[in-house]
Parts: C-alpha cells; sequence; structure tokens
C-alpha cells in the first residue's frame, strides 16, 4: 500500500525556484516577490525569498510567504531545514524584517495542522531586522 506521502511528485531545487513566482502571481493579495534563492549553509537546505511587504498589511503578507514555502517546499526532493522571508517595505527609513521558520515546524501548523498558530509563532519561527 501506498502512503500518501511518497505519492507526491517531488521537485528539484531548479523546478521549485521555476515554480514559486507562479504560486504568488496566482493570488491577487500575494505581496510582491522580489527575490528568491535556494542554497545550503552549515549542511542546512535553505528556502529564501524576499518579498515587498505593505507595512498595514505585513502579517497578511508574512503568513502568505511562509505558507508559499511551505506549501512549495513540501514538495522538494531533497527537504528543507529551514525557510527565511525577507520582507522590505515601501517606507522611507523602515529597515527589512526578517522571519526565520524551522521547516518541519511550519509544515506541521500550516499544512499538517498538527500544531497551533500560538505554538508556531512562539517556537517556529524567530525574527531580525536588517
Amino acid at each position: 500500500m501506498l502512503s500518501i506521502a511518497s505519492s507526491k511528485p517531488k521537485f528539484s531545487d531548479q523546478q521549485i525556484a521555476a515554480m514559486t513566482p507562479q504560486y504568488f502571481k496566482r493570488n491577487h493579495t500575494a505581496p510582491k516577490l522580489t527575490g528568491l534563492k535556494i542554497y545550503t549553509d552549515k549542511g542546512d537546505r535553505i528556502y529564501a525569498i524576499e518579498i515587498i511587504a505593505d507595512r498595514n498589511r505585513s502579517s497578511d503578507d508574512l503568513s502568505f510567504a511562509v505558507s508559499a514555502l511551505a506549501n512549495m517546499g513540501q514538495y522538494a526532493k531533497k527537504p528543507f531545514k529551514k525557510y527565511v522571508v525577507t520582507m522590505h517595505y515601501n517606507v522611507r527609513g523602515k529597515s527589512s524584517d526578517i522571519c526565520n521558520a524551522n521547516a518541519r515546524c511550519t509544515a506541521d501548523y500550516m499544512i499538517r495542522k498538527q500544531v497551533t498558530y500560538d505554538h508556531w509563532y512562539k517556537k517556529c519561527i524567530t525574527f531580525e531586522t536588517n
């Protein structure tokens, strides 16, 4: 008997990178995607994007972006360890916010619905300002 997890198609990093902009374009409420990088740092696979966030909707923009990474990341041939969203703002003097999310924990919240938003926010993500 085949498990559902093994029946999902798996894509290369190049394919994931090519599909990501389409994911953002399909949703008219999505923030503007301005950058994308898939790389390895100290042995950890990282899927990172940059967006232009609306300061009045920054939490919605961040939620969409992290959800996009989690949704796309589940189809990667090699699993990601971390998702990174850098939010730039069209506001003079406002620095960028960077959200680092643990990939497995984020999938537990956004895809598998195994943990609550509060658990995810407190235990799975960290913020830094650039």
